[in-house]
């Protein structure tokens, strides 16, 4: 036991919160095969929300974030699901996946809200600010199709 807490001692290593747990045991009982429970979407959509608004430092807050947009998608919530990824695009520049997220967002514009002008708007921020990842070469092919439409 002295072990363990000697090995603890000013690390920065903190237990998981009673939320993030509360997610973790969602998470595991959310599908049935490839089907997301939809009892078990909504609470997930609503505990990541409530961590990212409670924990926003914790390191876990901007993936929640872009797990609960992915669920607004599911779910057909498209302007609040696009809110929500530039929120994280814009708030973590640290986040690993900023990238998806700005090509994400258009691409919810582009395929789902069928908005021509914001989706080639999104497309182009996603080259300007993201070059040389995969989602500047998706936006890429996803402006010139638009082009061919």
């Amino acid at each position: 036991m002295a072990l363990c807490a000697t090995l603890f001692l000013g690390c920065e290593w903190t237990p998981p919160s009673d939320a993030l747990r509360e997610i973790k045991r969602l998470e595991a009982e959310a599908f049935v095969g490839d089907s997301l429970r939809e009892d078990i979407g909504r609470q997930l959509m609503v505990r990541y929300g409530d961590f990212a608004r409670t924990e926003a430092d914790h390191p876990f807050a901007p993936e929640a974030m872009f797990r609960r947009a992915d669920l607004l998608i599911a779910a057909g919530k498209y302007e609040l699901a696009v809110l929500q990824l530039r929120n994280v695009h814009d708030g973590y520049p640290q986040f690993d996946k900023r990238a998806r997220c700005a090509f994400l967002a258009a691409f919810v514009c582009d395929v789902h809200l069928k908005d021509r002008e914001r989706a080639t708007s999104a497309y182009e921020n996603v080259i300007v600010l993201h070059p040389k990842t995969l989602e500047a070469q998706l936006a890429q092919q996803s402006l010139a199709a638009m082009n061919l439409n």
